[in-house]
């Protein structure tokens, strides 16, 4: 059974079909590719996994997926994976120069 972009729910139709008139409102898996670059499995990686949040705008919803990434969720992936300073060592303490293993 093959279902079209107009069979979802009211609340994710506005969205996809504001994608489609619109591509520049958000960034294919190509243009976040080089924005990374990194390869398309990897990027296609992380919207499977979860960490990075797509809308899949392709017309039919068992076909190939054409996923756009908004600009806000990209913003959100990039914060989540920003590195820090990073971690102190700490500090080893100096042994004695002579252990003495017969005290008086």
């Amino acid at each position: 059974m093959r279902t079209d972009i107009t069979s979802l729910p009211p609340e994710l139709a506005p969205t996809v079909e504001s994608l489609r008139e619109r591509p520049a409102a958000g960034l294919t898996v190509a243009d976040v590719t080089r924005r990374y670059r990194v390869s398309p499995d990897k990027v296609r990686g992380w919207i499977s996994k979860g960490e990075l949040q797509a809308v899949n705008t392709a017309s039919v919803i068992c076909g190939k997926p054409r996923w756009i990434v908004l600009p806000d969720a990209l913003a959100a992936f990039e914060k989540r994976r920003a590195g820090g300073p990073p971690p102190k060592h700490p500090r080893r303490r100096r042994q004695p120069a002579m252990v003495d293993f017969y005290p008086d």
